[in-house]
């Protein structure tokens, strides 16, 4: 949906529904299908229920039904393409993301292409004055510094629902408070913001299930979006690696 144009055809309604039988799912079941979505699921039940589950868009006519038929199937191809510029990887602690980023850096990749996101308890010296009248389940954001990262990217700390503060830098940072802004309301406490974030960078589903999990476990994601430096895909991946990154195709 991130990838539709501005002038789609707006629907009147949308539902979910179950494919096999076409029905719409009860609010209980709803309610479930979205607590879980972005969440890694081993229930057999619940992922029965993400295989059968599906939108449906109603549109005002049959005319904007093929508009947005068109549109979002351009869409689907313009978010594959986009998908295969973004290099991704994990690293153990901060310092050992810093040291990429700065091996990055060095090798000539710009500020701008680097992003990265962390649980901000890696940051000591971060200092966030969270604005007046918000909840913990609001998008709340506090410009930091901090080591190499801060000095080349710059930090903004959100407060994500389900996990508390954590700190993007980059071009990630910019896109995370709207990623976390659309589920807060919808997931709560019960997580799954992180993946939403990594997926609108442009992070397949599945890469960002396991990187959810391991940035909840204290580890340190780093990508590099290639359209943006001269930078070659390979020599950016080596990087990565030869720091300590492990990337999701290798778990």
């Amino acid at each position: 949906m991130n990838y539709l144009p501005e002038d789609h055809p707006r629907p009147i309604r949308v539902e979910w529904i179950n494919r096999g039988t076409n029905q719409r799912l009860r609010p209980t079941t709803t309610n479930m299908l979205l607590r879980t979505l972005f969440l890694p699921v081993e229930t057999p039940s619940v992922q029965k229920l993400h295989e059968s589950s599906g939108l449906r868009v109603v549109l005002q006519s049959e005319a904007d039904r093929e508009t947005f038929a068109h549109a979002f199937q351009e869409a689907c191809a313009r978010e594959q393409a986009a998908k295969g510029f973004v290099v991704t990887a994990i690293f153990a602690d901060l310092e050992a993301a810093e040291d990429a980023i700065d091996a990055l850096h060095v090798a000539g990749v710009e500020p701008n292409a680097v992003s990265m996101l962390a649980r901000a308890s890696h940051f000591s010296d971060l200092g966030s004055e969270w604005p007046e009248g918000h909840s913990t389940l609001s998008v709340t954001g506090a410009v930091a510094s901090g080591g190499v990262a801060g000095a080349m990217l710059g930090l903004a700390v959100l407060l994500v629902p389900g996990v508390g503060p954590v700190a993007a830098a980059g071009a990630l940072a910019s896109s995370a408070i709207t990623s976390v802004a659309s589920v807060s309301g919808i997931i709560g406490a019960t997580g799954g913001a992180i993946a939403k974030m990594l997926t609108d960078h442009d992070v397949d589903g599945v890469s960002a299930e396991f990187y959810d999990r391991q940035i909840k476990r204290g580890k340190v994601f780093v990508s590099v979006d290639t359209r943006e430096t001269q930078t070659s895909r390979e020599k950016c991946l080596e990087i990565l690696s030869s720091k300590g990154g492990e990337s999701s195709a290798a778990s």
